[in-house]
């Protein structure tokens, strides 16, 4: 038997509970897709292959736009964008169908492992995380590797239920489409075959032998082809984006030694948007000590992925943050529960009867009401970077002669929503990316004196500095006329508190009048004094590392002239 049920709380019925959260996560997951937010900068890279590249290119080439995603989704993504357009329903209609199918996979798991109570806990936390729900409406593969993960998860548990040979083909073909569709699930698969080895006995590891070789393979050669469609550059690139999401190399300090349980507190915290984190951990350590003693192999299973995938942080070769280690959520809601349930239960013993139950239904309830709590003061539809209602007035009140600058990140959302409200890549110019000298983004806002221009810019990559820089400076050398700023992000742990004041910008259009001589003559581009946010960024790379986008800049654009 995997996991015992007998316990103190085995009268709790969840015939009915577990049902009514599936379905209140269904409808969560649903509310936040038909709110349809504006596509953000990685879905908006994506979306552009997805779109414009057949499948043979999609699949033979490395993607545009420093984008990576598994063969499956591309192969599923782009059939979808084929049969119903390019509209966002479109391109996030695939992670919707994977986010709806992960509800009852997360419940089947989690009655199969956990006792009563405990699963109802971990079911509610599956279904109605706001961390968990949004990525139902986000065009990239998080959503799809949750459900990979606890496919595989299911699989294993079904094989360890009734080890046969039939069963072990049916574990070996799992893992061979789950890295189609998964790219981490090569850590899922590492991991489940350490819990496997470590948690059966001698007779049922030989019949694994098979299952685990092929798995092996598959996990290997996916790593392969992963690696060969990256580029020196953008792999580069990416270690520098994801940096906090590594153990600090070399240590040099005790904060940088205690990265690793940082790491993983980041999970409930940045990564999921609960209060209390470390409260969170402390639960999830609770649960895997107690589920190793009552069931070994359950907590091995859960336990080995997370363990693995942390390893590989520690090696630098796997960044463990945020939406990149979505798919071990379940693994760790599954052993929070468990902890919580485990102090319920002792409550509930301790007053006995009527009074016990209800205690441990307070207990539970107390670790479920922060999510529940902020579900209600900040209901979806979550979105990051709203661009559409800025892109919408800006057409509306600009006048004939005013010129439109975009700061180059803004480049993505131009192309994909300018032709809406005629501001396509011909009707704007796009700035450049300059990573050595950043005066010389200022020395293309010098192309504007003598006329008015808007300065448009979304919500990346504003930690660079950049744009604070660039609307200094022109604050420094006109009069801002008009101002015209998206709804601030929403979206659960999307901005640390611990980040910067100029990381938290929205999307946002400034007109800025350049007629002034007194004005333009009291400084220029080489004399102007750059931010510290800027002068100390400490990379010399464009938000997309070497990615640099084929349309045409003004710098491309002055050039011609």
């Amino acid at each position: 038997m995997l996991a015992p049920s007998d316990d103190a709380s085995g009268s709790w019925n969840i015939g009915r509970a577990v049902p009514i959260l599936l379905g209140l996560g269904a409808l969560l997951r649903l509310w936040q897709y038909a709110g349809n937010p504006s596509l953000w900068m990685d879905e908006l890279a994506l979306a552009n292959n997805l779109v414009t590249r057949p499948l043979a290119l999609l699949l033979g080439t490395p993607l545009a736009d420093g984008q990576v995603a598994p063969p499956g989704f591309l192969i599923v993504s782009r059939a979808l964008v084929v049969a119903f357009g390019s509209s966002e329903y479109a391109l996030r209609l695939f992670p919707l169908l994977c986010s709806l199918a992960s509800l009852p996979l997360f419940a089947r798991v989690a009655t199969r492992v956990l006792r009563p109570p405990a699963a109802v806990l971990a079911v509610a936390l599956f279904a109605l995380s706001p961390g968990i729900a949004i990525y139902a409406a986000e065009g990239k593969q998080y959503a799809s590797d949750v459900l990979v993960t606890l496919a595989l998860t299911e699989l294993t548990l079904w094989w360890l239920a009734a080890p046969s040979a039939r069963r072990g083909l049916a574990l070996a073909a799992g893992g061979g489409i789950a890295v189609l569709f998964s790219q981490p699930a090569v850590f899922v698969l590492g991991g489940l075959g350490v819990a496997l080895a470590l948690g059966v006995a001698r007779e049922e590891r030989r019949k694994l032998l098979g299952p685990m070789a092929f798995w092996a393979t598959a996990s290997v050669l996916t790593v392969v082809l992963a690696r060969a469609r990256m580029s020196s550059g953008l792999t580069e690139y990416m270690h520098w984006f994801w940096r906090e999401g590594f153990l600090p190399w070399p240590v040099k300090s005790l904060e940088d030694a205690l990265w690793p349980p940082r790491a993983l507190a980041a999970v409930f915290g940045l990564g999921l948007g609960y209060p209390w984190p470390w409260a969170y951990l402390a639960l999830a350590t609770c649960g895997l000590v107690w589920l190793l003693r009552r069931a070994r192999r359950v907590a091995l299973l859960l336990a080995a992925p997370i363990a693995l995938t942390l390893i590989a942080a520690v090696a630098q070769a796997y960044p463990f943050q945020l939406r990149l280690v979505l798919f071990l959520v379940p693994g760790f809601l599954l052993l929070v529960a468990e902890g919580a349930g485990l102090f319920a239960e002792r409550a509930g013993r301790l007053a006995g009867g009527v009074p016990g139950r209800a205690l441990v239904g307070l207990v539970l309830l107390v670790v479920a009401a922060p999510i529940g709590l902020s579900l209600l003061w900040r209901p979806p539809v979550w979105h990051l970077d709203e661009v559409r209602p800025v892109f919408a007035e800006l057409q509306q009140r600009r006048e004939p002669g005013d010129a439109v600058y975009a700061y180059y990140p803004s480049w993505q959302a131009v192309r994909y929503y300018g032709p809406r409200y005629g501001l396509g890549l011909d009707a704007v110019d796009l700035g450049a990316c300059h990573p050595k000298d950043l005066h010389d983004y200022l020395h293309e806002l010098d192309r504007y004196r003598g006329r008015r221009v808007w300065f448009l810019a979304t919500f990346t990559a504003a930690r660079l500095g950049e744009r604070q820089a660039m609307l200094a400076y022109l604050e420094a050398i006109g009069v801002r006329r008009a101002t015209i700023e998206g709804p601030p992000t929403n979206r659960p742990g999307a901005i640390s508190s611990r980040e910067p004041v100029e990381s938290r910008l929205r999307t946002a259009a400034y007109l800025y009048d350049l007629t002034d001589p007194s004005r333009l003559g009291s400084t220029a581009a080489d004399r102007q004094v750059l931010p510290p946010a800027v002068q100390s960024r400490g990379i010399p790379r464009c938000v997309y590392g070497p990615v640099i986008p084929q349309v045409p800049t003004v710098a491309t654009l002055g050039a011609a002239l």
